[in-house]
C-alpha cells in the first residue's frame, strides 16, 4: 500500500527528475518519477522488481529504469536510471529535498543504521558520487 508519506516522496523525485533532466525530456523524466515506485502496491520489500515487471508488461519504455533502481553496479546502465538513482536519494520521506547526507540521515533513523535498507542507500550514495553526479543540496 502507499501511504501519503510515499506520494510526498513519489511527487518529489517526480518534480527533481523534471529539474535536473536533460533538455526536452522534462515530461518524460516527471513521469518516470512518478512511477518509480508504483511497485509498493504490492511488494513493498522488492517494489522495483514487482515495478519494473508490472511497467515491462505494459510496454513502458523506462521499465528497465524502475526495475534497477535503488541498485547501485547494476548490469544495466542508462542516463535515465542515473537520474533516477540520484532524485530518489535526494528527496526524503516527506517530498522534501535534500542533500545525500541528509537522506541517509533519514533511513537511518527509520530503519537503523545497520538496516540492508541503510546499507544499500550508503553504497548508492557512494556510487553517485564516483559517477560525478553530486547531491544539489
Amino acid at each position: 500500500m502507499i501511504d501519503d508519506n510515499r506520494y510526498k516522496h513519489i511527487r518529489g523525485v517526480a518534480e527533481l527528475m523534471a529539474k535536473i533532466s536533460p533538455k526536452g525530456k522534462e515530461k518524460e523524466m516527471f513521469l518516470l518519477g512518478l512511477l518509480h515506485d508504483i511497485g509498493y502496491l504490492e511488494q513493498p520489500k522488492e517494489h522495483n522488481f514487482f515495478g519494473g515487471n508490472l511497467l515491462k508488461e505494459q510496454g513502458y519504455k523506462y521499465w528497465q529504469e524502475v526495475y534497477w533502481h535503488g541498485v547501485p553496479n547494476t548490469e544495466y546502465s542508462s542516463e535515465a536510471l542515473d537520474l533516477l538513482n540520484a532524485a530518489d536519494m535526494q528527496v526524503n520521506a516527506y517530498g522534501e529535498q535534500v542533500s545525500y547526507a541528509t537522506r541517509l540521515e533519514d533511513i537511518g533513523a527509520r530503519y537503523g543504521t545497520d538496516s540492508p535498507q541503510y546499507t544499500l542507500a550508503e553504497k548508492m550514495v557512494r556510487y553517485l558520487e564516483a559517477k560525478g553526479l553530486r547531491s544539489l543540496k
